[in-house]
């Protein structure tokens, strides 16, 4: 008996030790919301991101392989505005109480965030791409990454409490490191003469009104929808009017039209990243901001 005592004493041992060592399975959209959570987690985690950066987040093609990681997640971080309107039937099969909407695992970053371009009338497909909850593209204000943060911090130590005192460490570290930064970032693009720019999608505004940056208008006048000839002549008189040169495009956009309209007006093409990791060297959030404040720097003199 006392030996049978030993070995069930030495196993709830195993097991305990084992759950204390477990880390967190955490799960994020795009790779932006990824590396701002991990900045958190640490080595506390186990994190990774269903879409690819180099990836339209607004054409993910949903695989086999989201479903098996959702399915063990204790945490789902997504950005929402309905701009992953793929995941929610990937939510429901994989059978995971934690994450399903309502519960605590399901972690919807755009609740702490202010949004922009709040349609104020009713949305039609007419209008093209245009999200009835507001811009999504949120990430891309380093403000906003510090807004994640904390929920990241907030709801990590609900999960896993007995490293609330290391994840609050490392927020604290991340949110200097940001503030720094963005005093770094503002007095870079500060040094801009001619801050108007044209963007080909809606998904800088975010970054533009952090930057100081001025979107004179678009491309596509109507967000995700080809651009009319009339259009065309239309952006292009505009720019000759603002004395806008630069036209900014998402690295996975089609540059077709971009390139158009900037051959009208000797223009150029700013071709950038949208998502952390998109392009090499921008694999942590700080190194992707990095990279725009300095490419966009440069372009622009």
């Amino acid at each position: 008996m006392k030996k049978i005592i030993t070995i069930l004493a030495a196993i709830i041992f195993m097991l305990q030790t084992s759950a204390s060592f477990a880390k967190v399975k955490i799960v994020t959209t795009l790779s932006d919301l990824n590396a701002i959570v991990k900045e958190v987690g640490g080595d506390k985690v186990d994190s990774m991101h269903l879409a690819k950066p180099s990836d339209d987040p607004h054409q993910i093609e949903p695989k086999p392989t989201f479903l098996r990681n959702l399915s063990k997640a204790d945490l789902l971080f997504l950005v929402g505005m309905d701009l992953e309107i793929w995941l929610q039937p990937l939510i429901d099969s994989s059978h995971n109480m934690k994450i399903q909407k309502g519960q605590n695992g399901y972690v919807d970053c755009s609740t702490v965030i202010s949004p922009k371009e709040v349609p104020t009338t009713r949305v039609t497909p007419e209008l093209g791409d245009v999200h009835p909850l507001g811009n999504p593209h949120y990430w891309l204000d380093p403000n906003n990454a510090l807004l994640i943060a904390e929920l990241a911090y907030n709801k990590l130590s609900q999960v896993d409490s007995s490293n609330e005192k290391y994840y609050a460490e490392n927020l604290s570290r991340f949110k200097n490191k940001i503030n720094e930064k963005i005093k770094i970032w503002k007095e870079k693009i500060g040094s801009v003469s001619n801050k108007k720019i044209v963007c080909q999608h809606s998904s800088w505004i975010y970054f533009t009104d952090f930057t100081g940056l001025e979107i004179v208008g678009y491309v596509e006048s109507r967000p995700g929808i080809p651009p009319t000839a009339k259009e065309i002549m239309n952006i292009t008189n505009l720019m000759n009017e603002k004395g806008c040169k630069c036209i900014i495009c998402e690295s996975y956009q089609n540059k077709k039209f971009p390139n158009m309209v900037a051959s009208k007006i000797q223009g150029k093409v700013i071709s950038l990243p949208a998502s952390t990791g998109a392009v090499k060297g921008t694999e942590t959030y700080i190194l992707f901001i990095d990279y725009l404040i300095n490419k966009l720097t440069e372009e622009l003199k």
